[in-house]
């Protein structure tokens, strides 16, 4: 079969919303790019790269992530590895990027270390795409993470990206493991914020196969943040700017959290779609 009547069949199949994560798997399946798919729509397949092809088919059908069948999604321009151990990274955690960036541009002191701190790492996307793009600074990170499988995993793309000498990846039950009595410039925290009993807007294919501990923060979704929050305190850890994400619905129950921890010193902002979902905090 050619490169466009495989494509046409998939669509078929699969439905016109997974037009591009089909022409993702193919692409991956011939280890090609997406322009050489376009110039080569009548190319003939050869029979194993559409068994491989046709393999992949099945598990989009059956709801997996384009990213676990190829290992392999861009977040903020940067190619990361992901597997079934991690979250999908998503465009929206993108802005939590963006912002941290941003205080570091508008922030520097001609320190000779500046410190970042990545609770719930995951893949490593987050804290990695900050010190990769502000690649000349003197930046420092710890990326952190309460599962020893998601652990593995940020290693990986600290590894690919040849950070070693800039990141450090380690396990811990949100700040049980980091030194007490630590000053941060930035600390970002991305935790399960998907509620067992309450908040609980969660698509069924991502429940069916991306990990649960990193998808429910307990009842409400907010219990985490607000035991980070006190670990800060007990632990003596501070920092200048801290930001986190947080679920669409929960915006007014963050805030009594936020009140409580931090009167008057934090703001909340909306995403690309106008709703609550990231809180920054000031920490001076």
């Amino acid at each position: 079969m050619t490169v466009s009547q495989l494509l046409n069949e998939a669509f078929s199949l699969l439905g016109n919303d997974k037009i591009i994560d089909v022409e993702l798997a193919l692409i991956h399946a011939l280890g090609v790019d997406r322009v050489y798919l376009i110039v080569n729509k009548d190319l003939e397949i050869d029979e194993n790269s559409e068994k491989v092809f046709r393999e992949y088919l099945k598990r989009l059908a059956q709801g997996m992530p384009i990213s676990y069948i190829t290992n392999a999604r861009e977040f903020y321009g940067i190619d990361f590895y992901v597997d079934s151990r991690v979250l999908v990274p998503r465009q929206e955690t993108e802005e939590l990027v963006d912002r941290a960036i941003t205080y570091f541009k508008t922030n520097i002191r001609g320190k000779k270390e500046y410190k970042i701190l990545d609770i719930g790492t995951g893949s490593g996307n987050i804290g990695i795409s900050i010190v990769k793009t502000l690649d000349e600074m003197p930046i420092k990170a710890d990326l952190i993470d309460i599962s020893d499988d998601a652990i593995e995993v940020a290693r990986m793309n600290v590894s690919q990206h040849n950070l070693e000498h800039k990141i450090d990846v380690y396990q811990s039950d949100l700040l049980l493991n980091v030194e007490k009595n630590q000053h941060f410039d930035v600390v970002l925290a991305n935790l399960p914020y998907i509620g067992t009993e309450k908040h609980n807007f969660v698509e069924g294919n991502v429940e069916k196969h991306e990990p649960r501990i990193a998808l429910f923060g307990g009842k409400t979704g907010l219990e985490l943040y607000e035991k980070l929050f006190s670990q800060l305190r007990e632990r003596n850890i501070s920092f200048e700017f801290m930001l986190g994400e947080f679920g669409f619905s929960q915006g007014d129950e963050l805030k009594k959290l936020l009140d409580k921890n931090f009167f008057k010193k934090y703001v909340i902002v909306k995403d690309m779609a106008e709703l609550d979902r990231i809180f920054l905090i000031n920490g001076n």
